[in-house]
Formats: structure tokens, C-alpha cells, sequence
């Protein structure tokens, strides 16, 4: 990590709370680093599912999936567990390697701290295997003759894009019980975009994501954020095109998987078939952010299958839609930054 240029000032500004030294920019970020790491040892040293991050007691949601059913009722989320705290960790390590924090570090700390990174590797190689899921070729095409009809939507598209072996995919969260909430998920995009897997693990994650449809998660009217195809039916009651965090799509979820994707075809140790994949997973999905330009700021919307295609939909406009949509989103905004594959960036 470069230590010039402008971190050590700005690690020095103080907040405007009273007291000497003690509530600088990298006072605070010691502080932040520490809660991180403490919460993570008890997985680092016994790599239970028990030990794993848990919503707080007596609370439905606690990430970015906000909605009282937005987990599918699980305790223990996927993104957070198997990819948010092994990247904080990763940064943890680097900053406290840098000697950037020298200066804010306690001798108290120094321990704990150093252990950022060997309780990274913990969690990275540990975590997710407790999410993932495999269903059988015969059973995933049963499930989703099954819940394309209760849909309403074509089953052949999706039915073609699977293979001869099993489909397998990372479950979006567990419950208290350690059981997972077998609903495939758009979280994958924060793999993609902060962390490296291995070429089993992006392969796995790009192709489950990438299936049309009720198989996946791309549509005509966008990538949705979350397809209860392997689910019992009461899960699925659960992740409608009404509902909030369900099968619906999040614009600024898009832009994550579209700037994940880049990232990882900048990576040097892919096999080339894998790099194909990506690639052709990338124009996808810029096809049908381009087909929903005209709603991308907006933070989400919902689809209806007409004319043979899925079209895009307001979410919020229905009585039955269980919350409505701002028009806009700072986060949607990120398309700013975010380009199509061989157009010019903005500088």
C-alpha cells in the first residue's frame, strides 16, 4: 500500500468532538477496524455455522435486503458472511501492514489486529461453503417447469441453459437452525466485485446468475435481485415481483455485477474458457441495463411477461406492490462511472 500522498493528513483531522488526539479520522477508523476483527474471531478460531454474523435478536433484517422478508426469514446472511467480512478483514490487514495507523494504534490493539489476516483467509475459505446449494439436473428442471407455470412464464428458455451435471449456487442467507434459504440471489456481484474466488467458485456464481430466468436471475427488464426457484412454495410466497427485495430488480445491484464483472476479467490467472464466460455474461448483461435506461436512476422496478418477453413494470403503482420505488437514488448514479465494455470512461 502506497503510504504518501494524502492519508497521513487526513488520518490527523479531528471531528469537531472534544478531546486531544482522541477523535481523529484515524482514531475513528482503529476503532471501526477493531469492531471488525473482534466480531470476527469467534468464527476465526471455531468455524461453525454458529459462530458465523447473525442478524441482531429479535430483528427480521440487518443488511442491504431491509425488508421484514427480505432474507426469506434467515438469520445469517450470505453477503455478509462469505464475502463482506473477509474483504473488511483483507483491508483491515493491509491498512495495519501499511504503518499508516501507527500512530492510532494501541499497544492493546496491536494483537488483535494482527490477526486480521489469517482470520481473513479463515473466513474466505470457510464461510461459504456453508451456503452452498446443489440440485440435480432432474430436480431443477422439475423445479422450474413447476415454478414457470405457477408464474406464468415460458419454462424453455431457462430449461435449455442448464447442463448435463448439477446446478449449484450460494444460498442467500441461513437460518438460525444452520438450513439454508435455497433462493438464488444477485449478492454474488459483491464477490465479484471485492474479492477474487477461485475459478470454481466465479464460475459457479456467474453461471447461476446468468440463466434466463426463472432458472436465474436475467430477464428482459433486468437482472432481479433474488429467484426462489428451489424453494418450498412458502418461500416463494415470499419473493414475488411485488415484493420489496424479491423478484424484482435493483438498479444499483446491476451496476455492482456490471463493475464486479469488469473486475474480474482484469485478473491474470483465469483460464480462458472461464474468461469467455465472462465476457459473454458482461454483454448480457449490458444489454438489458441498455433496454432500462430509462429507469435506471430509479431504485427499482418490477416486470410483467407480455408479448412474449418480460417488460419492464413501475414497482409501487399496484396495490399490491408492498412498498413503492423513489424516482431516484444517488446510488443508481453510479452509471456515471460505469461504462459499457469498450466505451470510453469518463475522466
Amino acid at each position: 500500500m502506497d503510504v504518501g500522498g494524502h492519508a497521513p493528513a487526513f488520518l490527523e483531522r479531528h471531528d469537531g468532538r472534544s478531546g486531544v488526539g482522541k477523535h481523529t479520522a484515524g482514531a475513528d477508523l482503529v476503532s471501526n477496524l477493531r469492531l471488525v476483527v473482534r466480531n470476527a474471531v469467534a468464527f476465526g478460531d471455531n468455524p461453525g455455522a454458529q459462530n458465523l454474523i447473525g442478524l441482531k435478536d429479535g430483528l427480521p433484517a440487518g443488511e442491504w435486503r431491509d425488508s421484514t422478508e427480505g432474507l426469506g426469514r434467515g438469520r445469517y446472511p450470505y453477503d455478509v458472511n462469505a464475502v463482506l467480512v473477509p474483504a473488511a478483514l483483507d483491508a483491515a490487514a493491509r491498512l495495519y501492514a501499511s504503518g499508516l495507523l501507527d500512530p492510532y494504534v494501541s499497544a492493546e490493539d496491536r494483537p488483535l489486529l494482527a490477526r486480521a489476516a489469517t482470520l481473513a483467509q479463515v473466513w474466505r475459505e470457510k464461510a461459504p461453503a456453508y451456503f452452498e446449494v446443489t440440485e440435480s439436473k432432474e430436480a431443477a428442471r422439475k423445479a422450474v417447469q413447476s415454478y414457470a407455470a405457477a408464474l406464468h412464464v415460458p419454462a424453455d428458455p431457462a430449461l435449455s441453459s442448464l447442463d448435463d451435471g448439477p446446478l449449484g449456487f450460494h444460498a442467500l442467507a441461513l437460518k438460525s437452525d444452520g438450513s439454508r434459504v435455497a433462493v438464488i440471489n444477485s449478492d454474488e456481484g459483491f464477490a465479484l466485485l471485492l474479492s477474487q474466488p477461485p475459478p470454481r467458485d466465479l464460475e459457479m456464481a456467474v453461471t447461476s446468475i446468468m440463466r434466463p430466468f426463472p432458472a436465474g436471475l436475467l430477464t428482459d427488464a433486468g437482472m432481479v435481485v433474488a429467484n426462489p426457484v428451489f424453494a418450498p412454495v412458502t418461500v416463494q410466497e415470499l419473493f414475488t415481483n411485488r415484493a420489496y427485495h424479491g423478484t424484482v430488480v435493483w438498479s444499483w445491484q446491476q451496476a455492482m455485477m456490471a463493475e464486479g464483472l469488469d473486475r474480474q476479467l482484469r485478473r491474470r490467472d483465469l483460464p480462458e474458457s472461464l474468461v469467455g464466460r465472462l465476457k459473454e455474461a458482461q454483454r448480457r448483461l449490458w444489454r438489458v441495463i441498455a433496454a432500462g435506461k430509462a429507469v435506471r436512476n430509479s431504485e427499482l422496478w418490477s416486470w410483467r411477461f407480455e408479448g412474449g418477453r418480460y417488460r419492464i413494470a413501475p414497482f409501487g403503482v399496484s396495490d399490491a406492490d408492498v412498498d413503492e420505488s423513489n424516482a431516484a437514488q444517488l446510488w443508481s448514479t453510479v452509471y456515471l462511472s460505469i461504462w459499457p465494455p469498450g466505451t470510453s470512461r469518463v475522466q
